[in-house]
C-alpha cells in the first residue's frame, strides 16, 4: 500500500513512537496525547481548553485524560495562590510512561477468569431438602446486605477543607474524587469557606457540594 507524506519542512510535530506503539493505549488517548505533544509548552492546558479545540465533549475528554494519567502519560497538581487558596491544575504530559500503568490488563482468554471449581459438589443444594436450604442462603445474603448498609451509616467522618469543618467518610470522599476528579478540591474549599463565614450547618455535606 502505497503512503503519501508530506514535505516536513514546516509545521510539523517530532514525537516518540512509544505512545502510538503502546497496546494498553485506546486510540482515543493516542490521539489525545499526540495533540498535547503537538502543542507549544507555553500552551494553557485545561479542559476547557482541550474541549475548544476538539471535537469530542467534556466528558470524553475527562475520561481520556484519566486513562492517560493512569498509565503514566499525565500528572496533574493543584496549585496553590500565594493566600493560600486553591489555584489551576497544572499539568505534566510525557512522551513515555512516567510510572507504571495501574489498569488492569484486559484478558485474551475469559476461561482463565474462571474460578477453580475442583469441588463443585460444596456448593450443590442438599438433595433432602433444597427450598429450605434457599430460604437459609436468602436469609445470610440479607443479614450481609444490612450488616454493610449499618457499617456504611456508621462510618467515621473526616475533616477537609481550609477550616476542617466539611465532614466527608472515606467512601464519600472516593465517590465525589471520582465524580469530579478536576475540581473537587476546589468545591471542598467553598464549602469549607462559606460554612466558616456563615455559621451554617448541613445533615450532609457531600449533598451540599453536589448541589
Amino acid at each position: 500500500m502505497p503512503v503519501f507524506r508530506v514535505e516536513k519542512n514546516t509545521n510539523y510535530t517530532t514525537m516518540s513512537n512509544y505512545h502510538l506503539r503502546d497496546q494498553k493505549l485506546t486510540l482515543k488517548a493516542k490521539g489525545l496525547l499526540s495533540l498535547c505533544l503537538s502543542l507549544p509548552e507555553s500552551w494553557d492546558y485545561s479542559v476547557r481548553g482541550l474541549v475548544a479545540i476538539c471535537k469530542e465533549g467534556k466528558d470524553s475528554i475527562v475520561k481520556t485524560l484519566q486513562e492517560l494519567e493512569q498509565c503514566g502519560y499525565l500528572e496533574r497538581h493543584q496549585l496553590r495562590q500565594d493566600d493560600g487558596k486553591m489555584g489551576g491544575i497544572e499539568y505534566v504530559i510525557y512522551e513515555m510512561p512516567h510510572a507504571p500503568c495501574t489498569e488492569k490488563p484486559r484478558a485474551e482468554n475469559p476461561d482463565a477468569d474462571t474460578p477453580d471449581t475442583a469441588k463443585p459438589d460444596a456448593e450443590k443444594p442438599r438433595p433432602g431438602n433444597p427450598p429450605q436450604l434457599n430460604k437459609e442462603q436468602l436469609s445470610k445474603e440479607e443479614l450481609n446486605t444490612d450488616s454493610n448498609k449499618r457499617k456504611k451509616e456508621k462510618e467515621p467522618r473526616h475533616q477537609h477543607g481550609q477550616y476542617r469543618n466539611v465532614l466527608l467518610s472515606e467512601a464519600e470522599f472516593q465517590d465525589f474524587q471520582a465524580e469530579f476528579p478536576l475540581d473537587y478540591q476546589q468545591r471542598i474549599e467553598r464549602l469549607s469557606e462559606y460554612i466558616a463565614s456563615t455559621g451554617k450547618t448541613y445533615k450532609s455535606h457531600l449533598a451540599t457540594i453536589r448541589s
